[in-house]
């Protein structure tokens, strides 16, 4: 029922790229609730700068002995789960020290000490340990491909290539990665002479079954439930990129300047001319697209323009004659650029209007609401306007004063 859908039924030709961005921090968000443990783990994490920013006092305890201040948790912004976790990971024996000091303070009341206690001995836990240098590593690599998806310069093609590099990491790396955090998780305990927790996950009894139950150890029951987050997270990943992949697939080859223009083999250009041709029949023919890129090619020979950019293309091609002159390309070109894109606006707006219709504002009206949101996001144009002018003109425009 959204925008898509609806131009969708206009026009079925119309194309669609998800935010990869927006899509990417869900699958995290997704993995992270998928188990109780990762869930619990994620709470702690909070509760440890819940723990130290309600308080000025235990804020500076803390900064005294840790360089970098500790972040909140935050589902819309992946980067900030990153950020705490990385550095409780770096600074987690200082943190513990510290938390141990103000249980030991006499001056500190009840509270603080209780909340201290329970804090210090949910960190000092295998469960906690252990997920923290396994997240640590997971949430490393999705920041890096994140920020890299946030560059102006990006494209699809180049955002499909990084996100599949990122789910063959998943698919790959599954096993190394959870036994390094199990080998690093049993290291933390035994320095710090912490105890296994002995669970046992219970299982319903199947006919014919003669036990009372499947006992998992801590390590095995860890081993499965790290397991099944990689799992989450390569099926998420795979199953929210379908759409941009199969984008790429008819429009990455027009993306690929380096290779469109120079190194790409004529075969692999040939099968993707065709492809395209197919998609857009009544547009582009595929094999008349395939000779204007060698016609193309061998124009570029003899110049020493630099093309970097589906634009300088369809700029240079402009310039070069009329719309007879690569005429297949001009279309498929035009087709590119003006795919739609999906980006973040709407969720900057709502946070916009969390800052303007505050309690205090409550009677205001939908028609001011909206033109003062409207202007506190377009803020770089509004700076630029001269108020002064406008200022006149309403107040020409509703002067009551009658010349006589």
């Amino acid at each position: 029922t959204g925008v898509h859908q609806r131009i969708k039924k206009k026009n079925n030709m119309a194309i669609f790229v998800n935010c990869d961005n927006h899509s990417l921090n869900l699958v995290g968000v997704h993995a992270a609730k998928e188990e109780v443990m990762m869930v619990t783990f994620f709470g702690t994490i909070d509760a440890l700068y819940v723990f130290f920013s309600r308080s000025t006092q235990r804020w500076e305890k803390l900064k005294a002995v840790v360089p970098v201040a500790l972040k909140s948790d935050s589902d819309t912004r992946w980067s900030a789960k990153t950020e705490s976790v990385k550095h409780v990971n770096k600074y987690l024996e200082q943190i513990v020290e510290v938390l141990q000091n103000i249980m030991d303070d006499e001056s500190a009341t009840s509270e603080t000490k209780s909340d201290a206690k329970q804090l210090y001995n949910r960190i000092l836990t295998y469960d906690f340990l252990t997920l923290l240098g396994f997240w640590n590593k997971i949430l490393i690599r999705i920041d890096r491909v994140q920020k890299r998806l946030q560059d102006p310069k990006m494209n699809f093609h180049e955002a499909a290539l990084d996100l599949k590099a990122l789910q063959n990491y998943f698919h790959d790396e599954r096993e190394v990665l959870v036994s390094d955090s199990l080998k690093e998780g049993i290291r933390i305990c035994n320095e710090w002479d912490i105890e296994f927790e002995r669970r046992h996950r219970r299982k319903k009894r199947m006919d014919g079954e003669t036990s009372r139950d499947a006992g998992l150890s801590a390590k095995e029951e860890m081993e499965r439930v790290m397991k099944g987050t990689v799992d989450r997270l390569f099926n998420e990943l795979k199953s929210r990129s379908v759409r941009l992949q199969e984008i790429d697939e008819k429009f990455g080859f027009l993306l690929d300047m380096e290779g469109l223009c120079f190194k790409a083999e004529t075969s692999y250009l040939k099968e993707r001319c065709e492809k395209f041709g197919e998609a857009y029949s009544c547009d582009v023919d595929g094999q008349e697209l395939y000779e204007e890129i060698l016609d193309f090619r061998t124009l570029l020979t003899s110049r020493t323009e630099k093309i970097s950019s589906p634009e300088q293309l369809l700029n240079f091609i402009v310039q070069y004659g009329d719309e007879n002159v690569f005429p297949n390309m001009r279309i498929a070109l035009q087709i590119l650029l003006t795919i739609a894109v999906s980006i973040a606006s709407c969720e900057r707006s709502f946070s916009k209007l969390k800052l303007i219709l505050s309690y205090l504002r409550a009677s205001m009206g939908q028609s001011r609401l909206c033109d003062l949101a409207l202007l506190s996001i377009e803020r770089e144009m509004t700076e630029e306007i001269d108020f002064d002018n406008i200022i006149k003109q309403f107040a020409s425009a509703k002067a009551r004063k009658i010349n006589l």
